[in-house]
This record gives structure tokens, sequence and C-alpha cells, in this order.
């Protein structure tokens, strides 16, 4: 059941709206706005190109992010971090 759980986000998670690290074990998270990623730390092969370092991509608002992520720090915007 659990995986039911996770899949309908009733395992919970955090909202973040600013630029502090937030570590946990997400399985996706959504943007509430366009945001902007100063890192993430994923299961995802070059999820970082994502970042302020290396392309600055923009993810619009209802973009959403899967994988198993371990940590996520915004430069601008806000995303939900789905809990495992």
């Amino acid at each position: 059941m659990a995986n039911e759980y996770r899949g309908l986000g009733l395992n919970g998670g955090t909202y973040i709206n600013n630029t502090a690290e937030h570590t946990g074990d997400f399985f996706a998270f959504v943007c509430t706005e366009d945001t902007v990623l100063a890192s993430v730390t994923s299961n995802v092969e070059n999820i970082a190109d994502l970042c302020t370092g290396q392309d600055a991509t923009t993810l619009s608002a209802n973009t959403a992010i899967y994988g198993r992520m371990t940590s996520i720090t915004l430069t601008s915007g806000a995303v939900i971090a789905y809990n495992m």
C-alpha cells in the first residue's frame, strides 16, 4: 500500500519556497510557480544540468520531476517535494 500512498502524495511532503538546502527522501517535486534550481541530488542522470551552475533552466509552474531525490536547493520559486 505504501506505493499507492506515495503515488497519490499521501505520504506527505515539504513545501519549499526559500533558498536553504532541504534534505529528505523524496520521490518527486512539483513546481508551484516558475522555479530555478540551485542544486539537486538525485538518481536521475545529469539532473544537475537543470541547475543554475549549468543551464539555469527555469522550470514552469506545474512541472513535475520524478526520481529519488535526497536534497534540493532553490535559487528562486517554490516546489512541493513529495516523500518517498
